[in-house]
């Protein structure tokens, strides 16, 4: 074995790894170049040759991890994972950022219809040929039940439900429309139908009053009623449609249909329709009961033949009944109308107004869900009502024990018990 080198000095080693001194220095600090350093001499080092020409074979010979083809690949796989991890993710934050969800809220510009997510995200959008009524609102449109949105075909989407009052409506009508979630037109309705009675004829144009989907059937469906009134006089349409818009049944009534809301009665396979309105024949607010599965024909005007329309049918009301008037009405309105009705699980509730100036004086009803009456009050504004009018001299008396027990001689035209206990069209008071 040949013996070994010593290198005296930092020329000497500098020499060997043919760097300058300052690179073998430098090496000795940062990359572990192994010098030794003379005890007792300061500054003095030696190195071995031998050591020397292993640490170079092992750092300075063999690839660093930075010029390593191997890593290099091994990096620029794992840089193209983590950058398609990176665009990935931007993309779904980008998705779920704009990304809208299922049409539930619409605006009104001017001609145009804009549909979008809760979140004000647009969905789509459909423009009319001409302006809508001027002051219609969303708000308004909703509470009156002028749109809505359901799922008509159970598949899990909405349809929106819009009646397009345009700004010409005097003379052209309301029409019924039914969009897909995506806004595409799926149908449209408008009343178009002259109906008479034994001495006028009534002609279009109809104004939308109520749209309701209906309670889904066992396959999940939903059935649409729309109720529209004619312009200037009295009669009134209820038709139910289907969720394609075809035509399954419809009822004319002699009076303004206000109201309208789903209910299963008791007794009844249900859910039924109910209207609220007023009888143009009898001067009162009336309630009607209608199964939306038997559903062509026009009310019974028997009493007051010249109000009958003539539409065929007059037989298809499960229940019709009319409502007192109190004193205010009969002095100050031609007749009385419906201001509300609403359904609860276990009762139902229904309102009369007299209108005297600005104030509306108020009944309530309440029935059960066979439509047997419970209780009849007037609230408080009516009574504050009252006593304006008699200190003002336009009524001569109070109200009294007597008036209010007169609320409740409801007129029961008609009624599915009775019809089923064979007692056929009745005319009780209750």
């Amino acid at each position: 074995m040949p013996p070994r080198r010593r290198l005296s000095s930092w020329k000497e080693i500098a020499s060997h790894l043919g760097v300058t001194e300052r690179t073998a220095q430098k090496w000795e600090h940062e990359r572990g170049l192994p010098v030794h350093r003379l005890p007792g001499e300061k500054g003095r080092v030696l190195a071995w040759e031998d050591e020397l020409d292993q640490w170079r074979a092992s750092v300075l010979d063999k690839p660093s991890w930075w010029v390593s083809l191997h890593f290099w690949r091994i990096f620029g796989a794992a840089a193209a994972l983590a950058l398609a991890a990176a665009l990935l993710a931007a993309s779904f934050y980008g998705w779920r950022k704009t990304r809208h969800g299922p049409p539930a809220r619409f605006f009104l510009d001017v001609r145009t219809l804009i549909v979008t997510d809760d979140n004000g995200r647009e969905i789509w959008r459909k423009s009319f040929d001409e302006p809508f009524v001027q002051g219609v609102t969303p708000g308004h449109m909703t509470a009156m039940r002028l749109a809505s949105f359901a799922d008509l075909n159970g598949d899990g989407r909405a349809e929106f439900l819009f009646v397009y009052r345009p700004l010409s409506e005097a003379t052209r009508g309301d029409t019924l429309f039914c969009f897909s979630d995506q806004g595409r037109t799926l149908w449209q309705y408008r009343t178009r139908r002259t109906v008479s009675t034994p001495k006028e004829s009534f002609s279009p144009p109809y104004l939308g009053n109520v749209v309701l989907a209906l309670p889904p059937s066992s396959g999940g469906a939903r059935n649409v009623l729309y109720v529209s009134h004619h312009l200037s006089y009295f009669p009134s349409q209820a038709i139910v449609l289907s969720p394609r818009g075809e035509v399954r049944g419809e009822y004319w009534h002699s009076g303004h249909l206000l109201f309208a809301e789903a209910s299963r009665l008791e007794g009844r396979a249900g859910p039924d329709i109910l209207l609220a309105g007023i009888s143009n024949s009898h001067k009162t607010s009336t309630l009607i009961a209608l199964d939306p599965d038997n559903l062509q024909c026009a009310s019974d005007e028997t009493e007051h033949p010249d109000y009958q329309l003539d539409p065929p049918g007059r037989n298809c009301e499960l229940a019709r009944i009319l409502f007192p008037r109190t004193c205010i009405s009969q002095r100050f309105d031609p007749y009385s109308r419906p201001s509300g009705l609403h359904v609860f699980p276990d009762h139902i509730q229904f309102g009369t107004s007299e209108r005297f100036g600005r104030a509306d004086c108020n009944t309530l009803y309440l029935f059960d869900l066979g439509l047997s009456l419970q209780s009849a009050e007037v609230i408080d504004a009516f009574l504050s009502c009252h006593r304006e009018l008699e200190a003002a001299g336009l009524l001569d008396h109070p109200f009294s024990e007597s008036e209010a027990r007169a609320l409740g001689r409801i007129r029961v035209l008609r009624h599915w018990k009775m019809a089923a206990a064979g007692q056929g069209r009745g005319a009780a008071s209750h």
